[in-house]
């Protein structure tokens, strides 16, 4: 035995005291430890109390006789694979076949020859200990195979006899007696009918010809379950070269398929609207403009941009906007598949697709002339256009459609694409609900706006920004209360830039965060400067742009921004939009509560332009109400713009809030406000916005004189503070 091993313990079961005593020592002497005992009885007590490696059993003893000993040693769970040599002194068959009845795993005959005992021993516990790795082995390969949902077979030279593993059985939802004696017919009657021609080529082939294969395949289970398995098979051959079987394993993917094809859906679907998403649109786009080129016919795509969508989700939230977005696809689905559509042509295939937020394509064969895609494009309007119910309100959208023709615009599919969307945005920029073709002057407007992106990208890093200052004046004594901030782009080439061209340009490249950022810090570096030298410092107001508004941290952010340049909050008026407050309600009252605790002024931009009502803006943690200039231009005249006027001024002063009028141009525009109690104004009247050195030079002044509104009067004495720093 080997040194490492601890010796292994045998029990030596009989009645002669001679040849027991013979047996434990030349056991002994072997190198292992031996416990002897003289009746069955004994043995039986002993095996219940150690565990012993090998017995050798005495077959005829008084009392409970070696037979017995044996079969119930046999009972118990140790005993079941436990060698067992019985030792007999009787040759006749009978005796040795009940031996082997009772359990016995061999004999040995008396008298004893003890120069082999000991290898007799060796050999016995050998072969106990393969038989319990066969067994271990192949419990490992059942366990393997339940694990890996994989079963093995193997089918004999002549076709007709097959043996499986119980995982194949129960990966076919096959009784437990199917597992042998089954003929393969049986397994093959399950695979799907389409597959079942290719699986049986298979097999044949490799039965007759040796060919292995791989395949995969779908099943029908006993129990009428659907999955699908790999299967691969190979033949055996014997020592002589001679195929006698095949054999093979074969696995359920089920999972593993389906998972692929989720993936697969997510990588070509969009998830709201279930439409192939643009990577799959081109894919599914190109054989179909291969095949109008080999036809010689035309086709059109159709890019449609829905007006204006970014205002739902801001006025809904995003899982009411996806709603609506879905009802969108539907319609235009339906739209393509009706019969007026036919006229398109006799059998006219479409594609359509989700390629961006609120934007979608379809691709038209067989269309004719640009009157016959301009039909339908007018068709998709008027589905978009018709009434939506979302969250209790009626909404009515518009579309922009860009349209661009193959071949002649383009002759591949991302670039017909890329046509058909700078066509789209012509549409938006001629005033929406409209649709284009594409032109050769769309494509250099759309050249030019990638231009100017990439300038505005340098202009906020490389110092080209602006900031200028247009003041708030109390109309009542012309004194300067405040002012806003205004960033303004100071082009290398050309000149200042309006910021009516590169505000949604920002916003649309995602630019607005760092212009925001660049604003709020240079205000406060202003702010700063102005306090070293003196100068009052009056609250300036800044735009918060929605990302801005909505990000994560931003109170952490103006804390940092005002700690740097020593400001107090009350310098800072914050001014947000109706339209963003009502992105998210709940998020608006926390965020805009969480500024005001912190001491910041907060003002509601264009009041009465957006979706809020009065249950709203009596949530709103806010300071200030401007109205938007839109009602400023024609209230003097006292008409309806006149009325919402003094209604905000009213409403204002109902709850306790200053209102600002902004866009006031006019004597007459002032005048009428102030009549109403809205002294606080902004406009061209009194300044235009300004650089910040002639804003200084304001602030030495104190006051704006505009003749025709107030008696001139002295200029008030600088004062030497304003607001706390």
């Amino acid at each position: 035995m080997p040194a490492h091993d601890p010796p292994v313990h045998l029990l030596v079961v009989d009645d002669d005291p001679l040849l027991r005593g013979m047996a434990t020592r030349t056991l002994r002497h072997a190198g292992f430890e031996v416990s002897a005992v003289d009746s069955g009885e004994q043995a039986l007590a002993a095996f219940s109390s150690a565990r012993f490696g090998l017995v050798l059993l005495d077959v005829m003893m008084p009392g409970v006789d070696g037979y017995e000993t044996c079969r119930r040693m046999r009972a118990t769970p140790h005993g079941a694979s436990l060698p067992i040599l019985m030792l007999t002194g009787l040759n006749d068959t009978e005796s040795i076949e009940q031996a082997y009845q009772a359990g016995a795993t061999d004999f040995i005959a008396k008298p004893i020859n003890w120069t082999l005992l000991a290898q007799r021993v060796r050999y016995a516990l050998r072969a106990a200990a393969a038989a319990e790795s066969a067994v271990r082995n192949r419990e490992r390969l059942e366990r393997a195979q339940r694990i890996a949902r994989m079963g093995s077979w193997e089918i004999a030279a002549d076709g007709e006899r097959m043996s499986c593993s119980a995982e194949l059985a129960a990966i076919f939802g096959a009784p437990a007696r199917a597992a042998t004696g089954l003929r393969p017919d049986a397994f093959v009657e399950r695979i799907n009918a389409d597959d079942r021609p290719t699986v049986q080529a298979a097999r044949q082939a490799a039965m007759r010809e040796g060919t292995p294969y791989r395949l995969n395949f779908r099943i029908e289970r006993f129990d009428g379950a659907e999955r699908t398995v790999f299967e691969q098979a190979q033949p055996v051959l014997d020592a002589a070269g001679r195929q006698v079987a095949v054999e093979g394993i074969t696995q359920d993917i089920t999972e593993r398929v389906e998972a692929e094809r989720r993936i697969s859906h997510l990588a070509h679907f969009d998830a709201v609207s279930g439409l192939p998403n643009r990577k799959f649109f081109i894919e599914l786009a190109a054989p179909t403009l291969e095949r109008a080129a080999r036809l010689g016919s035309s086709c059109a795509l159709l890019h449609v941009d829905i007006d204006r969508f970014k205002s739902v989700n801001d006025a809904l939230g995003r899982n009411e906007g996806d709603r609506v977005l879905r009802l969108l696809a539907e319609r235009l689905q339906a739209s393509v598949r009706s019969a007026d559509l036919a006229s398109v042509g006799h059998g006219a295939e479409t594609c359509i697709a989700r390629v961006g937020a609120n934007a979608f394509t379809l691709l038209l064969v067989e269309v004719g002339s640009d009157r016959q895609a301009s039909l339908v494009a007018e068709r998709l309007m008027a589905a978009i256009s018709m009434p939506i119910v979302a969250d209790g309100r009626e909404l009515t959208l518009t579309a922009s459609i860009g349209i661009a023709m193959y071949p002649r615009d383009a002759s591949e599919p991302k670039a017909l694409t890329h046509c058909a969307e700078q066509a789209a945005y012509a549409a938006k920029a001629a005033g929406r609900a409209q649709q284009r073709f594409f032109d050769e002057a769309m494509n250099a407007s759309a050249s030019m706006r990638l231009t100017r992106e990439s300038e505005l990208r340098r202009a906020i890093g490389d110092g080209q920004l602006r900031l200028y200052y247009q003041p708030k004046v109390d109309a009542a004594s012309g004194r300067v209360v405040g002012a806003e901030a205004l960033v303004r782009w100071q082009h290398p080439e050309r000149g200042l830039v309006p910021p009516g061209e590169f505000i949604p340009l920002a916003e649309e490249c995602g630019l607005i965060v760092p212009l925001t950022d660049w604003v709020l810090d240079t205000a406060c570096a202003d702010l700063r400067r102005r306090a070293d030298a003196g100068l009052r410092t009056l609250p300036v107001s800044v735009n918060l742009a929605s990302p801005s508004f909505l990000r994560e941290g931003l109170h952490e952010q103006l804390d940092r921004l005002l700690q740097r340049h020593r400001l107090e909050p009350s310098c800072l008026t914050l001014e947000v939009t109706e339209s963003l407050l009502m992105t998210d309600v709940p998020l608006a009252v926390q965020r805009l509560q969480q500024l005001r605790d912190r001491g910041f002024t907060l003002s509601l931009d264009d009041f009465g332009t957006g979706f809020s009502s009065l249950s709203y803006l009596k949530r709103f943690p806010i300071h200030e109400l401007k109205i938007d200039r839109s009602f400023v231009t024609e209230a003097w005249r006292g008409e309806r713009d006149g009325a919402i006027a003094r209604s905000i001024i009213a409403l204002g002063r109902e709850f306790g809030l200053q209102v600002v009028a902004e866009g006031v141009e006019t004597v007459s525009q002032a005048a009428f406000l102030a009549q109403y109690g809205c002294t606080c104004q902004q406009g061209y009247l009194f300044a235009r916005p300004m650089p910040a050195q002639h804003f200084d030079t304001l602030l030495v002044r104190g006051s704006i004189t505009v003749p025709g509104l107030l008696p001139k009067c002295e200029a008030p004495a600088v004062e030497a503070a304003g607001a706390p720093l």
